[in-house]
């Protein structure tokens, strides 16, 4: 008996296997990373970016930080936030409309 299920099981376990190539099935695949999960990561990029700029006015003005490290991190920063939103347009621009959601949504 335990001979029988032996069989069995591997018996289903070649036709698992082997089922898509007889089929002719085609995996689905991506092409390239997940649009979607690379947005979220920009949003966020985003969001950290706007943070630090808000935190290091509060620093210059309270007289933490001098004035030229001020304007060469500020410069650095706003770089930095120029980048992560154009990145968000371009992709958002390939991304395909979604019917009462939007592009984009967080």
């Amino acid at each position: 008996m335990l001979l029988l299920a032996g069989i069995l099981v591997t018996l289903a376990t070649v036709c698992a296997v082997a089922a898509p190539l007889v089929t002719h099935r085609k995996a689905r695949l991506t092409d390239g990373p997940d649009l979607v999960a690379e947005l979220r990561e920009l949003y966020a990029l985003k969001d950290v970016t706007y943070e630090t700029l808000r935190d290091l006015e509060l620093d210059f003005h309270a007289g933490k930080i001098a004035e030229q490290d001020y304007r060469d991190l500020s410069e650095r920063y706003r770089r930095e936030a120029l980048r992560a939103v154009q990145r968000i347009d371009g992709i958002e621009a390939r991304l395909p409309d979604v019917p009462g959601g939007g592009r984009g949504a967080r």
